[in-house]
């Protein structure tokens, strides 16, 4: 009983919660000093940026010209990817568009470079993969707990309980009301 209650429960655990590769991706050649720059950024901006989880997917430089009347003149135009965890429950992947100043060590806004043909067009190229992905696998785990706990204790104690109807009628004694 105890090794078919194990397999079920194993088997459900396979079925609900499926481990799938990831691809692998390559990381953009960027210097350290502008993944820096990039990760304090990320810092700031989400309080739940998991460190250390920064992969440059893809980058491109963009020279500015001075005819633009831009307060910069190099643009990094980078596809970056991280992770954000709030409580160690919600793990939480981001897939972003930035645009940094390597001269100023910045990250730029997105309305000072979009009026930017290239840099347009480079967010464009990479508007199908940006977006967040919450992972739901933690969260299913501890609602399946909620779930089959009260279940598995219920069906535990049914099966356990003492009944005095039981061992009367087992016993032939139901219908005496003799005290000894």
């Amino acid at each position: 009983m105890m090794k078919k209650g194990i397999f079920a429960l194993l088997a459900v655990f396979l079925i609900a919660f499926p481990f799938a590769g990831t691809a692998a991706h390559a990381e953009a050649d960027v210097s350290d000093e502008v993944k820096k720059g990039v990760a304090s950024y990320l810092g700031e901006e989400h309080y739940d940026y998991d460190k250390g989880s920064l992969k440059v997917v893809d980058a491109e430089n963009l020279e500015v010209d001075s005819s633009a009347d831009k307060e910069f003149s190099k643009v990094s135009m980078m596809l970056v990817e991280f992770t954000t965890v709030r409580d160690n429950i919600f793990f939480e992947d981001h897939t972003q568009v930035l645009f940094y100043d390597t001269e100023a060590n910045a990250i730029i806004p997105d309305s000072k470079v979009l009026d930017i043909e290239k840099a347009k067009e480079y967010k464009d190229s990479h508007a199908d993969v940006t977006g967040e992905h919450l992972h739901m696998s933690v969260i299913l785990f501890l609602s399946a707990i909620m779930l089959v706990g009260p279940a598995l204790l219920a069906y535990l104690w049914t099966k356990n309980k003492y009944s005095t109807l039981r061992f009367k009628l087992q016993n032939n004694v139901y219908d005496t009301n003799t005290t000894f």
